[in-house]
């Protein structure tokens, strides 16, 4: 089978020297573009190495077709090495791919020439892509030329969720996965609440973040929400941004007054013209009141795909809990002094234009903490000026910074033979990017702090009651209650919310005898969606306790099943998302799938039931009852589920699995001691701090080793 690399530069090449309707159907399979070259060249097999895309099969029972490896960059590859654009062009006219040996010197000369030509068009798209990304910037304002003014408020939405919206690798592949299942009839639907900017500049939304503008990465950037002019109610992200560079108007809750005696006290030394010399600011400061309401929040926050499947509907909770009632915004929860609670705002200056401060007045906080977390290198978040400046996102992801590279451990020790990325060799530039790193660092501390305060004040473990204490067994109940009034938890994406009880019970020696919410050797709980429940390796967790909800989806001769991900397969031959024909005022749910939902009501409550046969018990008392509410952002089974269509970065499905399960937290634990015969005699609760190490650390790693390598 002939083995072709096809470049984005080479494959857009290519495709131009096609029939116009084909090229057209080129434009509308994008989602799918690898393979349709594939089909045009004749079955050739392909390297992809335009989206830095892995995929692999070390998740148990999943992998790639058959065939197919990591290329070095982390691209997939099909059996023997890669060919250049040159041998690309002589393979699409017949020359044979690998020149043999005793090949004319002519055939040489033409492969020289095809690769300097390669060469200069690569050098011409290289001046037009630094075009578009000024171009791009005098559209749209990044969120680093925001900062110079505005820094703590940078500072905060650096390492926050919206800023991490369009960077998540998980967020990429599910997206390519909708895309890849739904023959691309998803198209933009995701990007456009993830990434507005790229929506607006018509970006695809299934390149690499290797690849799009510097503001497209910055995902939920300062002009999403501040060059919003209208009010678009519930829109799931379909929101025009006003264009303009950084002089021209933003929006927010206050108006023009403070703007005006800053442009006209020489002291800020400002100015407002494109060609003056001196410190630039935005030139109008327009007063935009629907920027602190919650409908402006709804307008991303309510998810409702075209065929009227409610994905989202956080907004919607927020309508009818009783924080609406009393006028409590999300704003006054989730931008407030406190994360996840009505605590009030700060006050100070909005703004530091050099080192002169503007009017204290109130500010909002821009954490905008939930449940997600990074799993990506330290390197690409959180957004980093002086990362920026330092090195590029394909320089940072060749930086291994868990080797302790710019370390004194590590460079005292190196061996003079080590090889370096050219980016790298100098130990000096390792020092400066540890030194970078170190800072990151701090930022996620801060934020993993930020999330477990929001969780924390949203989840509550309550009252464990000992319903039989005897040498017949054990059985206890334990309440979970949602600690806000303003909506359900989990909320937003709760098809892939993971909020679940750990139980285990151990007799005096530490011997488990029972045990619930514990994982698979994957880092799955053992339910339904397990693989190795699935496939019959591991019995189902009968007492599992989680709040995650079920995607359920119609069956072609009837009946309902649970799907990871809910395709809408119909009786035609290609699955495609269809706007509904039907009305759906009394349903709210499409006829081919719905969203299970198994969240608390506001300030609701849930019981939990455990039962220890007196079979299982040992004899040797007292025991002790562990019990833990944990917190993890997505389950194993959905990196398994779509690692098909490859991780940015370059990722392997394991390495995204791993992290997930390592950015897992403990919310709240509880410890029961139980005689066995008698009833309770102690309980004792305590959140888990980072202190709590072992508590911590036995939920951060996978505490079995699997076939898949966990």
């Amino acid at each position: 089978m002939l083995s072709t690399s096809v470049t984005s530069a080479t494959a857009h090449r290519v495709v131009a020297t096609l029939p116009s309707c084909l090229r057209s159907l080129f434009g509308f399979a994008r989602a799918h573009a690898f393979l349709f070259v594939v089909a045009l060249l004749g079955g050739a097999a392909l390297t992809v190495t335009g989206g830095a895309l892995k995929a692999d099969s070390d998740l148990q029972f999943l992998g790639t077709e058959a065939g197919w490896k990591q290329s070095p960059l982390g691209q997939f590859e099909a059996a023997g090495q890669p060919l250049g654009a040159a041998q690309l062009a002589a393979s699409t006219e017949g020359e044979p791919a690998d020149a043999e040996e005793g090949a004319s010197d002519d055939v040489a000369e033409e492969v020289t020439e095809g690769e300097e030509e390669v060469s200069e068009e690569d050098a011409l798209l290289g001046a037009e892509a630094a075009h578009d990304a000024l171009f791009a910037e005098s559209r749209y304002p990044s969120a680093a030329t925001c900062g110079t003014c505005h820094p703590k408020q940078y500072s905060e939405w650096a390492v926050s969720q919206h800023s991490y919206a369009q960077l998540s690798p998980v967020y990429m592949a599910v997206n390519n996965f909708l895309n890849f299942s739904t023959s691309s009839s998803m198209g933009d639907f995701c990007l456009r609440c993830h990434n507005q900017v790229g929506a607006n500049l018509g970006e695809s939304p299934f390149i690499s973040n290797l690849e799009r503008h510097p503001t497209s990465r910055e995902g939920i950037t300062c002009v999403v929400c501040h060059r919003v002019s209208k009010a678009f109610n519930k829109a799931s992200g379909r929101i025009a941004l006003e264009e303009g560079g950084l002089l021209e108007p933003v929006f927010g809750p206050e108006g023009q007054e403070e703007l005006d005696r800053v442009l006209a006290d020489d002291s800020y030394r400002v100015v407002t013209e494109e060609d003056a010399v001196g410190r630039k600011i935005h030139t109008e400061s327009r007063k935009f009141a629907p920027i602190q309401s919650s409908t402006f929040c709804g307008s991303c926050h309510d998810v409702t795909l075209f065929n009227g499947f409610r994905l989202e509907e956080a907004f919607s909770e927020y309508r009818t809990s009783p924080a609406a009632a009393r006028g409590t915004t999300c704003q006054d929860c989730h931008m407030g002094k406190v994360q996840g609670i009505e605590s009030g705002y700060e006050y100070g200056p909005a703004a530091m234009v050099g080192d002169v401060p503007t009017k204290d007045r109130r500010l909002a906080s821009h954490f905008f903490s939930g449940p997600d977390y990074s799993v990506i290198h330290p390197g690409i978040f959180p957004h980093n000026a002086d990362a920026q400046q330092m090195a590029t996102l394909e320089e940072w992801l060749q930086f291994d910074h868990e080797a302790g590279w710019g370390t004194d451990e590590f460079e005292d020790t190196v061996a003079d033979d080590y090889e370096f990325p050219d980016r790298w060799v100098a130990a000096d530039d390792r020092y400066d990017a540890r030194e970078i790193l170190n800072y990151q660092f701090e930022r996620l501390d801060l934020a993993r702090d930020k999330r477990l305060e929001v969780l924390r004040n949203g989840y509550g473990l309550g009252e464990v009651t000992v319903e039989q204490d005897d040498s017949d067994g054990i059985s206890f109940d334990v309440e979970v209650k949602n600690l806000t009034d303003g909506h359900n938890v989990p909320t937003g994406f709760t098809g892939e919310r993971v909020v679940w009880l750990e139980i285990t019970v151990t007799d005096q020696e530490g011997t488990v005898v029972f045990q619930s919410g514990d994982r698979d050797p994957n880092g799955d709980l053992k339910d339904l969606h397990s693989l190795y429940v699935h496939n019959g390796d591991l019995p189902e967790d009968e007492f599992l306790f989680s709040l995650q909800s079920k995607f359920v989806v119609n069956q072609g001769r009837g009946g309902e099943r649970e799907a990871v991900i809910p395709i809408p397969y119909t009786i035609t031959a290609l699955p495609i998302v269809r706007p509904t024909t039907l009305s759906l005022v009394l349903t709210g749910e499409p006829t081919t799938e719905r969203n299970h939902r198994k969240g608390i009501e506001p300030l609701g409550r849930r019981i939990a039931n455990y039962k220890v046969d007196g079979d299982a018990l040992t004899g040797k008392g007292p025991y002790t009852a562990t019990v833990r509410l944990n917190a993890q952002m997505i389950p194993v089974n959905l990196v398994a589920a779509v690692q098909r269509v490859g991780f940015d970065y370059g990722m392997s499905a394991r390495e995204v699995a791993d992290a997930v399960v390592a950015g897992a937290d403990t919310l709240w634990e509880k410890t029961l001691i139980l005689s066995g015969d008698s009833g309770a005699e102690q309980q004792s609760q305590v959140p888990a701090a980072e202190s709590d190490s072992e508590a911590v650390q036995g939920l951060n790693r996978l505490d079995q080793a699997g076939p898949s390598g966990g």
